[in-house]
């Protein structure tokens, strides 16, 4: 056994190894912290394909900052023409994937020699879907391991019918509300009506994200992390590489198995009295 373990690794030992970028905690920027990412997760992969370069090779790859701001995303991506690209990184042994849509700015360190090892074994089987698929998830937990996640791209439905959104979202007390105004405003007049009505489709699409974000916080949900997947099975899937027993709002339970009886087991019998 440990002559095949050795022989797997021959092809990555063999390699001149070059070390990943590990985030450090100074310098996290704005859009390392609003990603949820920590220090000490290992940058592995950009847009699919494996990464090893150092931090000026990592700036090129991304854009270089913009000069007189401080740390602001939208300068970044509106002066630099910015893409958003797919960040792969390693977190204690798993791996989960994050689309940032402007520059990651962070001081970095680099991977040691058994560290850069163990992160290749494992990014030897990653497997991407096709880029294009990829959509960010902000998941929220709480201390009970309960969770929920949602997308943050944003949804037409929220502009032509909010309170369809918002049923679909679960989103209850905001949507109780939302039809009280409809119905004053179509009591008082048709015209005040369509006004409320395109006033609340302009803020749902605007705040949607925003609406998704407080209301789970309302249910006494902490924002826990983001990542990105095709859908939300991988999502849930990736999330439960972290914590194995996480319980997601609204999610159907595994059946559960048949029992099956064993004729060979001994059964105790109740004793008549004579």
């Amino acid at each position: 056994m440990n002559d095949a373990a050795t022989s797997a690794d021959a092809p990555i030992a063999d390699q001149n190894l070059q070390p990943f970028l590990k985030l450090e905690t100074r310098g996290l920027g704005f859009a390392a912290r609003a990603k949820k990412l920590k220090p000490g997760d290992v940058l592995v992969a950009i847009d699919g394909e494996i990464f090893t370069g150092d931090a000026e090779m990592l700036s090129a790859r991304m854009g270089k900052p913009v000069a007189d701001h401080d740390d602001n995303p939208e300068v970044d991506a509106s002066e630099l023409g910015f893409t958003p690209h797919l960040l792969t990184f390693w977190r204690s042994g798993i791996v989960f994937h994050v689309i940032l849509e402007t520059r990651l700015k962070a001081s970095f360190e680099v991977t040691g020699p058994d560290e850069t090892l163990e992160i290749l074994r494992a990014v030897q089987t990653l497997k991407f879907a096709p880029l294009e698929s990829y959509q960010n998830f902000e998941v929220f937990r709480d201390i009970r391991k309960n969770a929920a996640m949602h997308a943050t791209d944003l949804e037409e439905i929220a502009t032509i019918a909010p309170v369809l959104w918002m049923l679909n979202h679960r989103l209850y007390y905001p949507m109780v509300a939302v039809l009280i105004v409809y119905g004053i405003t179509f009591v008082a007049h048709w015209f005040v009506f369509v006004i409320s009505y395109v006033l609340v489709s302009i803020y749902t699409k605007r705040a949607q994200v925003d609406l998704l974000r407080s209301y789970k916080m309302f249910e006494d949900m902490f924002f826990w992390m983001v990542l990105a997947e095709p859908g939300e099975a991988e999502a849930r899937e990736t999330c439960r590489r972290f914590i194995p027993d996480l319980r997601f709002n609204f999610e159907p339970l595994p059946k559960a198995k048949p029992k099956t009886r064993n004729p060979n087991r001994l059964r105790v019998t109740s004793q008549q009295p004579g």
